[in-house]
């Protein structure tokens, strides 16, 4: 999960001409959150905070654009409140380890935050995700399951794949070899912007069955993912580990441009 935390400092030392082009900005973050992977944060008592103009209540009813006055409160009201206040990084991160934790605003100037923490329009959001993700840790599978979004954004794992990876341990070779295969699938789908998936571009050895073998086996390569409900797979990459075969079948979805992984593993387990 990706944090994302408000702080009343960021906002205080501002003009309102520099308040409005802010809150424009930060309503386009929140348009671009995810509610399953991103946590907007704000204090319980944001509204009482005074500015260096007035408290932000008074500030946002009566000093800025008709416009403005109705979007903040929606903005912001779609902020998860909290009784704890994050007034810098060490207390944030301990609150959540092992996880991405930012901070929004408009002027981040002498409070102490970390230059690549301070979010202040969508393409620094994007590029804080995807610079912290790509630096997660994990010491065990499970540990893995439970940030794999974050790792792999373009990615949608089934959750029977969980099952099928467990008995690996993350120094496990054939674990690594795995994490390779994803990470090169997740860089290529993040370049996805319009048409069909192009897997022969892909930079993997990988390819669709028959639609002979696919009807004969339709049953046995049917998987249930989130969002997309039951699907039948058919594109897969091919790899070795020794004398083992492994084989890791995949779904592009066309619409949200993302693919699904429905199983990871031994190509004799899959079952045809």
């Amino acid at each position: 999960m990706n944090n994302f935390f408000l702080l009343n400092e960021a906002i205080k030392d501002v003009t309102i001409e520099e308040f409005e082009l802010g809150i424009e900005k930060l309503n386009k973050i929140q348009l671009a959150s995810k509610k399953d992977a991103d946590n907007l944060l704000i204090h319980e008592d944001f509204w009482q905070f005074k500015t260096d103009i007035g408290s932000m209540y008074n500030f946002t009813y009566s000093l800025v654009s008709n416009e403005l006055q109705i979007l903040i409160p929606k903005l912001f009201g779609s902020f998860t409140a909290t009784q704890e206040y994050f007034s810098n990084e060490l207390d944030f991160d301990n609150k959540f380890p092992n996880a991405c934790n930012g901070f929004l605003g408009i002027n981040f100037s002498n409070l102490g935050i970390s230059e690549i923490k301070q979010i202040t329009d969508e393409e620094l959001f994007k590029i804080f995700k995807e610079t912290c993700n790509a630096n997660l840790e994990f010491t065990s599978i499970k540990g893995f399951w439970e940030i794999k979004e974050n790792i792999f954004t373009k990615l949608v794992f089934c959750d029977n794949v969980l099952e099928q990876i467990s008995h690996f341990s993350v120094n496990d070779d054939r674990f690594k070899l795995i994490f390779e295969k994803l990470k090169i699938l997740n860089n290529f789908t993040k370049n996805w912007k319009t048409g069909n998936f192009e897997y022969k571009n892909l930079g993997l050895d990988n390819s669709p069955d028959t639609p002979t073998r696919i009807r004969n086996t339709e049953s046995l390569r049917t998987f249930t993912c989130a969002d997309i409900g039951p699907k039948i797979f058919s594109l897969h990459i091919k790899w070795s580990f020794g004398r083992e075969a492994f084989r890791l079948y995949y779904y592009p979805d066309n619409v949200n441009k993302k693919v699904h992984i429905g199983y990871i593993g031994p190509k004799d387990d899959i079952g045809f």
